[in-house]
């Protein structure tokens, strides 16, 4: 008897397993079902459990709830890592160790960077023999000794933040399948890394978080409000929004439908982050059921605004058959993909999109292991995690971008400093080139503790600007911003005559408000122009809509001279609206 794939939605909607799904399967099965193996198909398209699972009794660990950590930073996968986690459980359906990628993929990650791979003691022994047969490179390769319930380490690995004074710790929280081995993992890392774990009390999975590293994240909300609205947590999406500001240092997180519409509600099943202001989001055939919803969501990435303050960058990966191309793994210059067997053109396209989005990466696709394909619910990302370094060199900058106003000066700042121990900086330049002049470099100037700084002067209108910044540990350590570099470096046009917005051209055009320095880190100033005379109120408004200041102030035609301090708010994206009964005026700014 066969397990019918419209009932399996059933056993896993609930996080309570231990009575919901034993109610549930007595009712609907024989016992005499269970000593079957589930079949293949079916394990990854729904993280399958097993019977002995469905029916296990209080083998949930509980989860050891912490405060939260000093000013904590969610850090993105696409910043520099040191390697990556994967899982070999031992007879997990019967038949051996399980391997939930192929030796391939193993064998390619480690001739750069380090495989952490959880296995029991038990299995150790043979699995190094078939890795090292298979073209691993041992010296890069660690054992991690735990016993382990499932390979899907992306869903119980911890998340890493960086916190408090420039140190890395993990986020553990509960995992909502009942695997105290995995759900263990965490605190196992906590000790293995020699690293603080801090306990987030709400239930959730690897596999439907994503984040810009810069305080901005999303999850499927079919899955995470659940989960966390049911069995003893009643927490609201708000409530789920503090706790996650608290923990992770989330200002901004989306609560997003699923256009998959599956079971599983994992956001890595259609939708990735590649860099703080890109996106990578399935398209379908117009045939497709559930067509409309990915073009909607397409849609709406277009119309967000990124952390650096302009919109989504938007790229479309065409799986016509649950190509799982999403669900992908960002390895420092490096991009893995899931490439279905038998499927060249396909795969071929998601390459050519990977590239184009990441100039400067390399794109490599793999094909699936024989005894776990890919599947559009469970691919490589599902089975993989990485280790970010833990004395990174991070260079952290809200840049110019778009179109700007003509002014005297344009002035960069960037933060620049390494976790841990990662040594003193070296150097700090500053890369550009004007037009389609040659690119050329210039020190930054270091004018506080991890503050640097450039300033552009006599640029004139139409003039076109690209530049990144690259840093150097003493050490070796190096980093670019954006990350991708001199390929797709960051670009602002001073606005040309035909369209100007300086005070002087401004006589008798509509008014506006103006905000400086941006961006701005102890203290804003205002500017107006053409604004009708009166009292008027200031609000500056986070990405949430909140007001976190305000101030009363009377404006005339020319007003210009008003300030208020911003050194206590938070890093990120605001607005800031100047309004009375009649007029409203808006801008926007970055607080570093």
């Amino acid at each position: 008897m066969a397990l019918r794939e419209s009932a399996m939605p059933l056993f896993f909607k609930h996080r309570n397993m231990k009575r919901s799904f034993i109610t549930i399967l007595s009712i609907l099965f024989a016992s005499a079902l269970f000593a079957q193996e589930i079949p293949q198909e079916l394990r990854g398209k729904y993280h399958a459990l097993r019977w002995e699972e469905l029916s296990a009794k209080g083998n949930t660990r509980d989860l050891i709830v912490t405060d939260p950590p000093e000013n904590p930073r969610s850090i993105a996968e696409f910043e520099p890592n040191q390697g990556v986690i994967v899982a070999a459980p031992s007879n997990y359906w019967g038949s051996g160790v399980s391997f939930g990628v192929p030796y391939s993929l193993i064998a390619e990650l480690s001739q750069e960077d380090t495989v952490y791979l959880i296995c029991a003691s038990s299995s150790q022994s043979s699995v190094r023999n078939t890795l090292q047969n298979n073209g691993v490179n041992m010296n890069h390769l660690k054992f991690v000794t735990h016993e382990i319930d499932s390979y899907w380490c992306r869903d119980y690995s911890p998340w890493f933040i960086e916190y408090g004074d420039k140190q890395v710790g993990m986020i553990d929280y509960v995992y909502n399948r009942p695997r105290p081995n995995d759900d263990d993992i965490t605190n196992y890392f906590g000790t293995y890394f020699d690293k603080p774990v801090f306990g987030m009390d709400v239930v959730h999975t690897g596999g439907n978080y994503m984040t810009d590293g810069l305080g901005v994240a999303a999850s499927c909300s079919a899955s995470l409000d659940a989960e966390n609205s049911e069995d003893g947590y009643t927490y609201t999406p708000a409530q789920l929004d503090t706790i996650f500001k608290n923990y992770l240092g989330i200002t901004n997180y989306m609560h997003l439908d699923d256009p998959l519409n599956d079971y599983i509600a994992h956001i890595d099943c259609w939708g990735k982050f590649i860099d703080v202001d890109k996106v990578v989001i399935t398209k379908v055939p117009t045939s497709n059921s559930q067509y409309a919803a990915y073009e909607a969501m397409a849609d709406y990435w277009a119309n967000q605004t990124s952390s650096y303050g302009n919109k989504y960058k938007v790229y479309r990966t065409y799986s016509p058959n649950r190509q799982p191309y999403s669900n992908s793994l960002i390895l420092n210059k490096k991009v893995y993909l899931a490439f279905p067997n038998n499927d060249a053109t396909n795969n071929a396209n998601a390459k050519a999109v990977y590239e184009e989005a990441m100039p400067g990466y390399e794109v490599i696709g793999f094909n699936p292991i024989s005894s776990a394909p890919w599947e559009g619910t469970d691919a490589l990302h599902c089975r993989t995690h990485e280790v970010p370094r833990f004395d990174m060199l991070r260079i952290a900058h809200y840049p110019i971008l778009d179109t700007v106003e003509l002014a005297e000066t344009y002035t960069i700042t960037a933060k620049i400093y390494t976790l841990g121990n990662g040594g003193a900086i070296a150097n700090a330049k500053i890369f550009f080139k004007i037009d389609d002049d040659e690119y050329i470099s210039e020190d930054m100037a270091l004018i506080a503790e991890d503050e640097y700084s450039f300033t552009f002067e006599g640029l004139q209108r139409g003039q076109k600007v690209s530049y990144y910044i690259k840093a150097e540990t003493e050490n070796g350590q190096v980093q670019t911003h954006p990350y991708i570099g001199e390929p797709d470096p960051h670009v602002f046009v001073v606005e040309p005559e035909d369209n100007p917005t300086s005070v002087e051209d401004f006589a008798t055009d509509n008014g506006y408000i103006k905000c400086f320095p941006n961006p701005a880190t102890e203290v804003l100033y205002f500017i107006s122009n053409n604004v009708d005379k009166g009292s008027y109120r200031v609000e500056i408004i986070n990405q949430q809509g909140s007001v976190v200041k305000a101030l009363a102030t009377d404006a005339s035609s020319r007003w210009e001279g008003a300030c208020i301090d911003i050194s206590d708010m938070e890093a990120g994206l605001y607005f800031v609206r100047m309004y009375n009964a009649e007029k409203s005026y808006t801008c926007k700014f970055a607080k570093m």
